[in-house]
């Protein structure tokens, strides 16, 4: 995977993302910031060090240039990232003292709901080593769907590795409707990442992490991962089945994007050409610092702060 330009390409969808520690019923002031899981995961591995791109829809209303900049700041390559007539779409969340947490969606007809395979540029997909996905980009439109398929099957033609994260939102569609779109996609997939339970069970009707361990090496997946939330997570291939407990060095606030985190941390290390054990350990460490601060991407820890607690998380063996 040597002589590449970029480390990782995703694509997907981006929110502005308006947030408050007051209801939404109750609060007059909203923090602006941005998310979206597929970008979540670069500005991750970017800010640990990957060389990341992204594709997606942007739309032309008063949003746009905060998030070009924003994305460049963090060194995001946008080269096949598409500016079209639209909006983006918007997100509403809190976070209470108490614990509660609102989330409202403006998302329906945005432009990034419009992404389609036309955005394939093969010169672009060549330059990388990773190709990453979601269940939520295939959820966006009929034409986001098959678009995701599209972008995995070249993506494999071209040697590539996939990435894809489950991330099923029952907003969006139903279980079952993702469970066949998953389906018609998994041969195209080199790295997958559901969470359990909930899409360990809802989306592939299966009990432990490690029955989805051997059910994703089964469908020819070489790396499957297992997000347990507060419990840790798993991390499986056709050799071996490790888990590690999760840690929050600086004490938990929020998981807003928490796996997210995980997945950037543990596709870094991955591409700096770690065993599986620094991995796992890299994207446990990467979400336990996100979880100390608000927000899906403004809380995700720095290089330095990772490398710093990487060494605390202790490896089982299954």
């Amino acid at each position: 995977m040597s002589n590449k330009k970029l480390d990782i390409i995703s694509f997907g969808e981006v929110l502005i993302e308006l947030r408050s520690k007051k209801s939404l019923s109750e609060t007059n002031v909203f923090n602006k910031s941005y998310a979206g899981d597929t970008m979540n995961i670069i500005n991750m591995a970017s800010r640990l060090g990957s060389k990341c791109g992204y594709i997606t829809k942007l739309g032309n209303d008063p949003f746009k240039e905060y998030l070009e900049s924003q994305w460049k700041i963090n060194n995001i390559d946008l080269s096949c990232t598409q500016v079209v007539e639209g909006f983006n779409a918007i997100h509403f969340t809190v976070l209470q003292d108490d614990g509660n947490r609102e989330f409202v969606y403006y998302r329906k007809n945005s432009a990034a709901s419009e992404i389609d395979e036309s955005m394939i540029n093969i010169d672009y997909l060549r330059s990388t080593k990773i190709f990453h996905t979601s269940s939520i980009t295939q959820s966006l439109s009929d034409s986001s769907k098959i678009a995701v398929e599209r972008f995995l099957i070249t993506s494999k033609e071209l040697g590539l590795m996939t990435s894809f994260d489950t991330n099923f939102r029952p907003n969006m569609w139903s279980s079952r409707e993702a469970t066949t779109a998953i389906e018609d996609i998994i041969d195209y997939i080199d790295i997958l990442a559901p969470s359990y339970p909930e899409e360990v069970n809802q989306i592939f009707g299966l009990e432990t992490p490690q029955e989805m361990i051997n059910y994703g090496i089964s469908k020819g997946c070489k790396i499957v991962i297992v997000k347990c939330g507060e419990l840790g997570a798993y991390v499986g291939t056709k050799d071996k089945i490790i888990r590690s407990n999760a840690y929050t060095p600086n004490g938990l606030l929020d998981t807003t994007g928490a796996g997210d985190a995980f997945m950037g941390g543990f596709l870094n290390s991955y591409l700096s050409g770690n065993d599986m054990e620094l991995n796992l350990k890299y994207g446990v460490i990467s979400a336990g610092l996100k979880v100390s601060g608000r927000g899906g991407i403004q809380s995700q820890p720095t290089k330095n702060e990772v490398e710093k607690f990487v060494s605390l998380p202790e490896i089982e063996y299954l």
